[in-house]
């Protein structure tokens, strides 16, 4: 009895033990659960907690600053029409020139050569015009003499037939040779109108910007792989520049519009030049409209060409410009850019936009905003459209 009694003592202090273990592990356990828990719900909190903020709107500038290049209003390379050497350049480089000037003359022995060859087969065929124009007169009046006295039957016909011959044979080489003196006129004159390309001349008042010649060189005829320029000139009494006008400026602009140019080392010197031409059409990519000045060049404020140069237009405006932070703008998996809305539902919302001026810390927004959505600038690959989120 006793020893059952022991027995049982034994078997409940051992799951005493087993107990007061496993109650010891599940309090050990507890704070490791709740931490994991604690842990995966802030990460899923962090993931979908969005940073938004608003556009902003302005007042648009009064003047728009765009930048642009000096290129001449005039400027070509001027190449041979003749090939040949080199016999005298009369112009140095930066030379001032007036339109007609004579700038190099150019020996063409093979030319003059091919010259009195044609002017000596022109004398050949106009003797020989002479020749055949003299037998064809004298075939036309025995036909004619013999046709009147065919009538009264004097001269038999065969005979008649025989002078006809005659005479249209001589009037077939007369006409021939007229073909052959109108043929050598011609080609001694495209040889004597070559001879005049010998001196080279400016086509227009400017100056010598690069000369590629010297007395001797050997030149090519222009058209050919192997010619070369002889001479560029350019004409900078004025200047031409391109700009680029975004789109929400362009209904400021028209022609003739004063623009301020100057050089961005002295921007206190300004050259007043004037809109010249308008494209008319707007770029697919970057949304703006090619507008050509035209800036006069006195001479002594320092513009030539080639020159970068900063242009002020005043615009007259009073149009409003929405401007967002860079980092709500998304390209996706598209070329088209995107921000993305967080509506008053925290569903999210793609809106497609198109892009202005960047100006550095903002960006200009031209269409598809606004000005009063709430913007995600934090935007995560993986959103969906319609997804919900957090936000602040």
């Amino acid at each position: 009895m006793i020893k059952n009694i022991i027995n049982e003592l034994m078997k409940d202090k051992k799951k005493l033990i087993i107990s007061i273990v496993l109650i010891l592990f599940i309090i050990g356990l507890i704070p490791k659960i709740s931490r994991f828990i604690t842990t995966a719900k802030e990460a899923r909190e962090v993931e979908y907690i969005a940073i938004t903020e608003t556009p902003i709107i302005t007042d648009g500038e009064n003047k728009l600053e765009l930048s642009g290049e000096l290129k001449p209003f005039l400027h070509t390379e001027i190449f041979s029409r003749i090939n040949g050497l080199v016999n005298q350049r009369y112009v140095q480089l930066g030379e001032h020139v007036e339109k007609g000037q004579l700038l190099a003359t150019i020996d063409t022995p093979d030319l003059d050569a091919e010259a009195m060859s044609a002017k000596s087969a022109l004398i050949s065929a106009e003797k020989h015009l002479m020749e055949t124009q003299y037998q064809y007169n004298y075939a036309k009046q025995t036909y004619d003499r013999y046709k009147k006295s065919g009538v009264n039957g004097a001269i038999s016909k065969q005979e008649i037939d025989s002078k006809y011959n005659d005479f249209k044979t001589s009037e077939m080489n007369y006409l021939g040779a007229k073909a052959d003196v109108a043929r050598a006129k011609s080609d001694l004159n495209r040889l004597t109108a070559l001879q005049g390309y010998k001196r080279v001349v400016a086509p227009f008042s400017g100056i010598i910007s690069k000369y590629n010649i010297d007395a001797g060189a050997n030149v090519v005829a222009g058209g050919s792989t192997t010619s070369t320029s002889l001479f560029e000139i350019q004409q900078i009494d004025k200047f031409r520049a391109t700009i680029f006008v975004p789109q929400n400026y362009v209904r400021f602009i028209h022609d003739n519009q004063a623009v301020d140019v100057f050089i961005p080392e002295n921007p206190q010197q300004k050259i007043r030049g004037y809109i010249s031409q308008i494209s008319g059409k707007l770029d697919n990519i970057s949304r703006s409209m090619e507008v050509a000045l035209v800036i006069p060049n006195d001479g002594k404020s320092g513009l030539y060409s080639g020159l970068y140069v900063k242009t002020i237009i005043n615009l007259n405006n009073s149009q409003k410009i929405l401007t967002v932070n860079p980092a709500c703008i998304t390209t996706l998996t598209t070329p088209d850019q995107y921000v993305v809305e967080v509506r008053p539902d925290s569903t999210i919302h793609f809106i497609k936009i198109k892009q202005g001026r960047d100006l550095g810390d903002r960006i200009e927004i031209l269409e598809g905003l606004k000005g009063n959505e709430k913007l995600i600038t934090n935007v995560k690959d993986n959103f969906k459209e319609g997804q919900k989120i957090k936000f602040k």
